[in-house]
């Protein structure tokens, strides 16, 4: 707080005071005379409830006898101390004073707050490596709660389909014109790197990250029309989609396809509103994300941003799935990639591809790792972004025409919602055509779980359907079986009837011959 200078009637009251101070030494009787006397000596403020400006004596400060020192505290409490914030304000005046992007992920609980603190130190510029939502993922059974909901933080036994695994090679060494006149030429490149050591995220997110993951619009805007469809977001919340577990994705960096990317026909198909939450939704502007990433501080996290990563490509396959499901065509995701995420911090980064595994109806989402070395090495420094580049030519016309495809295969939802809205509780050619269209527009956004609702039945008769079938078929099985067994029985027995009669016969031979021969 600014504080007025001192008046030449404070510099003589403190040299009155001092010079009383030093007379009254060893007398007490004077000390008590002095506190005695205090509520003569203090002027009384303009702002006191007491001040009277019709009195001269209040008007003089030489001439005032102003109440004692306890009791101008207390009054003064009131007037001009009472504008001054509490120290809880001042903290929120400072957090708002802050940038968007820092108070969105700074705030949290003062527990929250030690927690994160707790496991790193501060960096240079003041900043706290770890903020609460960092520290949600550095926690060890983050990875294991992952796991219960399959999501493995690992590639599975049999890792994604060998045509995948020579794709993340091509995206990785296929040849590409790396940029000029930037931080990594080597007479920079020094000088640079020891520029941003100990800097903070936001620092590595400005400076090296463009070096890393360029923004695919500023691409676009220069010329590469390959990336008119996609849309880029830096710290942005995905609040249009649900979990896996514990906070909403955040990444640091992430590229989705955009809002135009599809037709009208085909977002009435998936039922996506801009102002509505959807499984294919990311946030408001961005759908189907394929790509994430994060940035660390140091080793450790490095870690917390492959955790972090691993939760946002979660969410981004899921989406692929829900729309699999809804097509009928889960077989097709089976051990494919379906989006890749990058890793890193000032000195290392690592590039991992995702794909989910489908077994009896049931899917679990894994990692491959597809890259990971220093940054700052001569071979090295430009692998990222050409892996981005080379993801953006060869990789994301796959993305796209995959989802072009399962829409091609969901049917119309039109004759759905008209079924729906004539099966409605009061509906009718009575009802008003605005009602109606009302109807049809709630209706419409629940037609991917009615898709999913019927493909399931489907999939559910088929089943029932062949289990019938291979009943039927045991059945007639054992029954020939049965009655295969039933003809060797028969055949013994007759057998037997016939050793049985040639037996008798023999035996009344032998009869008849000892009785001849007596």
């Amino acid at each position: 707080m600014k504080r007025d200078a001192p008046s030449e009637w404070d510099g003589e009251e403190r040299s009155a005071n001092a010079r009383r101070r030093e007379c009254s030494i060893g007398k007490p009787e004077l000390l008590e005379t002095e506190n005695d006397n205090t509520e003569s000596l203090q002027p009384i403020s303009q702002l006191s409830p007491q001040f009277d400006n019709t009195n001269p004596a209040t008007l003089n400060p030489q001439d005032a006898r102003p109440t004692s020192l306890t009791n101008a505290n207390t009054e003064l409490g009131d007037g001009i101390y009472e504008w001054i914030p509490a120290p809880s304000d001042i903290d929120d005046l400072e957090t708002m004073n802050q940038p968007a992007s820092k108070v969105s992920r700074s705030r949290s609980t003062s527990k929250d707050w030690e927690r994160a603190r707790s496991l790193s130190s501060e960096n240079s510029e003041g900043s706290s490596i770890w903020d609460t939502r960092s520290a949600v993922y550095a926690d060890d059974s983050y990875a294991t709660i992952l796991e219960m909901k399959g999501c493995f933080e690992q590639e599975s036994p049999a890792g994604p389909m060998p045509e995948d695994i020579a794709l993340c090679e091509r995206l990785l060494h296929q040849p590409i014109e790396t940029p000029r006149g930037t931080m990594f030429e080597d007479e920079c490149m020094k000088k640079f790197h020891h520029t941003l050591h100990s800097r903070s995220e936001e620092r590595l997110l400005v400076d090296l990250h463009p070096l890393i993951m360029p923004s695919a619009e500023n691409q676009f805007i220069k010329g590469n029309q390959s990336l008119k469809d996609v849309i880029d977001g830096y710290n942005n919340l995905w609040l249009k989609t649900e979990p896996i577990y514990g906070p909403r994705p955040q990444p640091d960096h992430a590229r989705g396809l955009k809002w135009s990317t599809f037709s009208e026909s085909q977002r009435h198909k998936l039922g996506i509103q801009p102002d509505e939450t959807s499984p294919y939704t990311a946030r408001e502007d961005m759908y189907f994300p394929y790509l994430t990433a994060e940035i660390q501080y140091g080793d450790y996290g490095l870690g917390v941003a492959d955790c972090q990563n691993m939760h946002s490509m979660c969410v981004a396959m899921r989406a692929v799935v829900s729309l699999c499901q809804a097509a009928g065509c889960m077989e097709e995701l089976h051990r494919k990639i379906l989006a890749f995420s990058i890793s890193h911090e000032l000195n290392f980064f690592r590039i991992y591809g995702y794909y989910p595994e489908v077994k009896d109806g049931q899917v679990s989402y894994y990692r491959w790792p597809v890259a990971g070395a220093s940054i700052w090495s001569k071979e090295n420094r430009w692998t990222c972004y050409r892996f981005v580049q080379n993801l953006d030519r060869e990789f994301l016309p796959i993305h796209t025409n995959r989802l072009m495809r399962m829409l091609e295969q969901l049917p119309d939802p039109s004759g759905d919602s008209d079924l729906l809205e004539s099966q409605l509780p009061g509906t009718g050619s009575q009802d008003q055509p605005g009602s109606r269209r009302a109807a049809s527009s709630q209706n419409r956004g629940l037609q991917p779980e009615l898709r999913m609702m019927v493909q399931t039945s489907k999939q559910r008769l088929a089943e029932q359907r062949a289990r019938e079938e291979k009943r039927e078929a045991e059945w007639k099985e054992r029954e020939s079986e049965q009655k295969a067994r039933e003809g060797t029985l028969l055949a013994q027995l007759e057998q037997q009837r016939k050793e049985q009669n040639l037996l008798q016969e023999r035996l009344f031979a032998l009869l008849e011959q000892n009785i001849k021969s007596k």
